[in-house]
């Protein structure tokens, strides 16, 4: 058995050992593992995750198209499988979805049957994630539908200009155009901005740019999953490679679309990947992610940013989901978690500024 002095010693000699002078880069071998679906899922969201099976890294590394052309066969290929129509929504949802533009962007007003009379003046601003590769057109409306649907909430969802069709700063600049038209009629303080993945990266990276154009701040975020950090120094995008079954590893598609997207930029500029921006004065921030997201080192780092620079964040992480798994399911419980919680922070925070 070890003396106190003994583990006093031992302490003080590690403490040296891991100072700042002695820090230098370590790697070392995890030994393979066997991963099942986690148990702690629900049973929807469970046989959805076993469905999918394990992610095919080989496969997904050598998703490199070499040229626009060659990107956008792979879009489309991957648009193929996710089709749906707004009729299709509605249903699903209970939801009525009106087709439009506003400042000359594309967007999808999302109404729910019955808007929650706390919102009356209110309204969310949905900026769809997809790498800003994926997500266009009506699949923009996808979480868009379940956010009206179960926060009784008016959505519009921004069909943002896409990287092939123009690297940033076009998305953003859409964003921003949408924004400001919006506040001509609804005050900055009851207008809430969010997304899921890459719709949470340019919903953090908004703010940064409307407190550099000294605009009024939307009223709350919700930042899930957020693609905060296009550089992928985060500990998880590296940890959870081949755990996380959705999006699998960061060599291939990740990889690819963080480049097409910063274009000339760099990936660290703050507009790009937010994380590396000033945090003060962020309007209070609601994020979520789960126990096998590659990007939960984005998600927690973002929130201690966020408390640090002294914000209001909630953080809400999942059991057992990989990246954006609450999203697929609707009516489960990790779907209802995560977008009930929503509904209650935004009641919260946009009431307080009404």
């Amino acid at each position: 058995m070890i003396k106190m002095k003994q583990f006093a010693a031992i302490f003080a000699a590690t403490a040296i050992a891991i100072s700042p002078l002695s820090l230098c880069a370590v790697e070392w071998v995890v030994e393979e593992k066997t991963i099942s679906v986690s148990s702690g899922l629900s049973k929807e969201v469970h046989a959805a995750m076993s469905a999918m099976g394990a992610p095919n890294l080989k496969e997904r590394r050598s998703t490199q198209p070499k040229d626009k052309s060659e990107w956008r066969q792979f879009v489309t290929a991957m648009e193929g499988g996710m089709s749906i129509s707004e009729k299709q929504l509605e249903r699903t949802f209970g939801v009525q979805i009106e087709v439009g533009e506003i400042s000359g962007v594309g967007v999808f007003t999302v109404t729910p049957p019955k808007i929650d009379p706390a919102f009356d003046n209110s309204v969310f601003v949905h900026l769809h994630g997809g790498g800003y590769l994926l997500g266009g057109g009506v699949n923009a409306a996808r979480e868009a539908a379940g956010i009206a649907s179960t926060g009784n909430i008016k959505v519009i969802s921004i069909d943002y200009t896409l990287s092939l069709d123009g690297p940033f700063p076009a998305g953003m600049n859409d964003v921003i155009a949408v924004y400001n038209e919006l506040l001509k009629s609804v005050p900055a303080n009851n207008i809430a901005i969010g997304g899921t993945s890459a719709g949470g990266g340019l919903a953090l990276a908004a703010v940064h740019r409307l407190k550099a154009l000294k605009s009024p701040l939307p009223g709350a975020l919700f930042a899930g999953t957020p693609w905060a950090d296009l550089a992928a120094t985060g500990d998880t995008i590296k940890t959870f490679e081949g755990i996380d079954n959705v999006l699998g590893t960061h060599d291939g598609f990740l990889d690819g679309a963080a480049r097409l997207y910063a274009g000339r930029h760099d990936v660290t500029n703050p507009l790009i990947s937010p994380l590396y921006g000033d945090f003060s004065h962020f309007p209070p921030t609601y994020l979520v992610s789960g126990t096998r997201d590659m990007l939960l080192s984005d998600t927690v780092r973002v929130h201690r940013r966020l408390r640090e620079a002294g914000a209001t964040a909630d953080l809400n992480v999942f059991e057992g989901i990989p990246h954006g798994g609450y999203v697929m399911v609707p009516g489960s419980r990790e779907f209802n978690g995560a977008y009930g919680g929503l509904g209650d922070f935004l009641k919260e925070h946009l009431l307080i500024s009404q």
